[in-house]
């Protein structure tokens, strides 16, 4: 790959992510991955933090995941589940 202004190195959230607001501020971006295919074994993901939401649903994202989500709370005797949506 030659010729792109930044060139990032996983594609995963994060690098998806940096990618997209680099691209809608106009820079020329590639994204590498290691892997050969998008398929995973497991998620390593347990949730989203309440600025990941913010930010999602900046970029239109969050309206979906309100609809598909359950609300969970940490506390000293673990976490327990409030329910579906956000609040």
């Amino acid at each position: 790959m030659t010729g792109h202004a930044v060139l990032i190195a996983g594609g995963g959230p994060t690098g998806l992510m940096l990618a997209g607001e680099l691209a809608l501020a106009g820079v020329d971006v590639a994204v590498v991955e290691r892997r050969a295919s998008q398929e995973l074994e497991s998620s390593r993901a347990g949730g989203l933090h309440s600025r990941t939401i913010e930010v999602l649903d900046q970029r239109g994202f969050n309206l979906f995941a309100r609809h598909r989500s359950r609300r969970m709370i940490r506390g000293p005797r673990g976490d327990r589940d409030t329910g579906s949506g956000l609040a």
